[in-house]
């Protein structure tokens, strides 16, 4: 069993909480301490002092942004990520050796509690980028998000799981014909970059057998996308690529100020608690 929930989505900030029956922790905290405990609070009715670990997937600002507070607010709470996104993330700081860090290394999984997770390396401009896939039981999610292209080799890590939150960052023409600066553009339409709605789910039809699988639609630009766009695209792809297994495909809204209500996860059956906007 696994339970979660996106506690926040977007440029503006990303954070999920993860909880099996013996292990809690978050992925990533990029919204400030103080948002993490009323989310927390509002999506799951826990605290940040009732995570076992924090998981940080790179070091840009909007996943990173509020754990220095939330490691004064639970100073034991131990961090997990890569060399290179630790030191990009610490090397200013005075107190960085005074923090639980272990080193994770990507291809290699580990486990914590009963919660098998699995880092694995991302296309992304960062300095030692990964995402993550947990496992607990018959139980399987995958947190996917800020990278250029989805490789056959993630593909490989990522097939089978029950639940994704999976990144549907932009639509091409809207960004082409926005407001940022060229090289902000082609930054984001990169290899470094972001996912597309559609190259995301394309991407995400080569995973589908037929199975019930829940989808989150994760780190949508305010500036260029919409949620309806996101959805349209994915919809209209799935349908295309994989018309016998879209229909067991359910897709739901992520958010940048507000969480997503907890999600259920027991093998290949699937709850969601009210308690706010989520499914599209």
């Amino acid at each position: 069993m696994l339970e979660f929930s996106v506690l926040a989505s977007g440029s503006s900030g990303n954070a999920v909480w993860i909880r099996s029956p013996g292990t809690e922790i978050l992925v990533d905290a990029g919204i400030s301490a103080a948002q993490l405990e009323k989310r927390l609070q509002t999506a799951t009715g826990r605290s940040l002092t009732d995570l076992d670990a924090l998981l940080l997937t790179h070091e840009h600002v909007d996943h990173i942004r509020g754990l220095k507070q939330a490691l004064k607010r639970h100073p034991s709470c131990r961090v997990y990520a890569t060399a290179g996104t630790w030191y990009a993330t610490t090397h200013t700081w005075e107190s960085a050796d005074a923090v639980a860090w272990t080193p994770v290394q990507a291809g290699t999984p580990w486990t914590l509690g009963d919660l098998r997770v699995t880092p694995f390396s991302v296309s992304h401009d960062a300095e030692e980028p990964v995402a993550y896939r947990f496992d607990c039981g018959d139980a399987a999610l995958t947190v996917l998000t800020d990278l250029g292209y989805v490789s056959d080799r993630i593909k490989a890590v990522v097939r089978g799981c029950t639940a994704y939150i999976w990144e549907a960052n932009h639509d091409p023409a809207m960004l082409r014909s926005g407001r940022y600066p060229w090289h902000v553009k082609r930054r984001i339409l990169g290899d470094k970059g972001h996912l597309s709605n559609e190259d995301a789910a394309v991407a995400l039809a080569d995973l589908l057998d037929g199975a019930p699988v829940a989808v989150y639609l994760a780190h949508l630009s305010e500036e260029n996308n919409h949620p309806d766009l996101a959805e349209l695209t994915f919809t209209s792809v799935l349908q295309e690529c994989q018309p016998t297994a879209a229909s067991a495909v359910r897709l739901y809204r992520t958010h940048r100020t507000q969480p997503t209500p907890r999600h259920v996860l027991l093998g290949g059956q699937h709850t969601t608690a009210a308690g706010g906007p989520n499914c599209l």
